[in-house]
């Protein structure tokens, strides 16, 4: 069962808040958390996905797409396919274009941490279908008027469910709050 647990607001800050006027919202559910979360990840498109082999650290910006708070990401290669191989424990961020000079509450980001799963059509063609469904890849494809993934490339998808997210937007009131699957 899901859990979500908001840091308290340093009262030093609060005058800056009040006088800004962000109010800092009270997440009493789960449910109320994950639809403003969900809104903000939705608005968004790109995250960038931390892998590691040999200590090497390794971060790259990567297309998602979302189903429910399941993130899956379409890649034909790359370093972080060996680094996925050896070690499936994953890192991302995701954040929006901030201008501090307009607004410096503006910031708004998320953090999560979690375990990758990869796969093809070699390897699970009905996993791989039904993750290009769930991606709207072929709603894509057909505006686009291409019948198929090129075959030539190794396509593959990496599927993230985070155990762990930590989503910050002080202008609209979201004061690090982190959302726990268990």
């Amino acid at each position: 069962m899901p859990k979500v647990r908001q840091q308290k607001v340093p009262s030093f800050v609060l005058p800056i808040f009040k006088k800004e006027k962000i109010k800092v919202k009270d997440f009493t559910s789960v449910k109320a958390f994950e639809k403003v979360l969900l809104k903000f990840l939705k608005e968004q498109n790109v995250l960038h996905l931390s892998t590691c082999k040999n200590n090497l650290p390794r971060t790259t910006p990567l297309e998602y797409r979302l189903h429910g708070l399941t993130f899956y990401i379409l890649s034909e290669g790359g370093s972080k396919f060996n680094n996925l191989k050896v070690n499936n424990n994953v890192s991302f961020s995701i954040a929006a274009t901030y201008h501090p000079k307009e607004d410096f509450w503006g910031a708004k980001g998320v953090q999560a941490w979690g375990k990758a799963k990869v796969y093809s059509m070699k390897t699970n063609p009905r996993r791989f279908k039904d993750a290009l469904k769930k991606m709207k890849v072929y709603e894509s494809m057909k505006k686009l008027g291409i019948k198929e993934l090129p075959p030539q490339i190794n396509f593959r998808i990496i599927e993230i469910t985070p155990d762990r997210i930590n989503y910050g937007n002080i202008r609209e009131g979201v004061y690090h709050v982190t959302w726990t699957k268990k």
